[in-house]
């Protein structure tokens, strides 16, 4: 087969009936929300790993079908582009929300049996109360502080940036400036672009929503909505039965 008859697709996993129910419930109870729910305006902010790439082509598949995992914007002879430094790395995965504690169901039974007071279960409420909020305290303390790493990576990552563009413009003013040189050298990058479009243009053709879970939310958000370091991908076919069974849930509680 050749390589231009190829049309590969973004591999998607297939829900089960269960999980498709339990996005169903989670949604009713906004436990999760779908990228068609967020403004265009501030989607990418809020599907990080969207605007990070996550639905790209992967640069190993392009370097296998096209022979490189970016479009050539040299000529044989050409100076050598330099190459990006690379960034620092980033902070761990963000603190895990705290699980909260639950008062002891042991000491409810002592109330029922007369072996504790009232006064004894108050002050267990109590002490509970405070050791959640000590818990979500934490937790957030923990939240702002990777947030805060990582707003200083991306300071860092565009400083890097800024060097490494002005290296590259440097570079390009050494490139040989004839006609010739600059046609030949634009037509190769155009090939290549025409090709991976051609190739990849069904590539999220089997993409039906963009869904994110409110424990995979950041402390922070834009303008009221929740930023997602964390998404999952639905296929459209099953996105189809999904959002039919949230339309008609929301209609029958309309009703009752």
């Amino acid at each position: 087969m050749q390589t231009d008859d190829l049309r590969p697709r973004m591999p998607i996993p297939r829900l089960t009936e269960d999980q498709m129910r339990e996005v169903v419930r989670d949604r009713l109870a906004c436990k999760v929300m779908f990228s068609g729910e967020i403004p265009v305006a501030v989607r990418s902010m809020c599907l990080l790993p969207v605007a990070m790439g996550a639905l790209s082509v992967p640069p190993e598949i392009c370097a296998l079908l096209l022979g490189s995992e970016r479009p050539p914007e040299t000529l044989e002879g050409d100076p050598e582009k330099p190459e990006h430094p690379g960034y620092p790395p980033g902070p761990d995965d963000p603190p895990e929300k705290p699980t909260l504690g639950k008062i002891n169901p042991a000491l409810l039974n002592d109330l029922e049996w007369g072996d504790a007071t009232e006064d004894d279960v108050a002050q267990a409420r109590t002490d509970l109360r405070a050791e959640n909020q000590r818990r979500i305290r934490e937790w957030e303390e923990a939240s702002f502080a990777w947030q805060d790493a990582l707003d200083e990576r991306t300071r860092a990552c565009k400083t890097i940036d800024a060097s490494h563009e002005e290296a590259v413009a440097a570079w390009r003013d050494s490139l040989p400036a004839h006609e010739e040189a600059k046609t030949a050298r634009q037509a190769a990058y155009d090939n290549w672009v025409e090709k991976h479009d051609r190739i990849f243009a069904d590539w999220g053709a089997d993409v039906g929503e963009i869904m994110g879970r409110m424990t995979d939310a950041f402390p922070r958000g834009v303008n009221g909505y929740p930023m997602f370091h964390a998404v999952q991908v639905i296929h459209k076919d099953d996105w189809e039965r999904i959002e039919a069974a949230i339309v008609r849930e929301q209609d029958r509680q309309v009703q009752v």
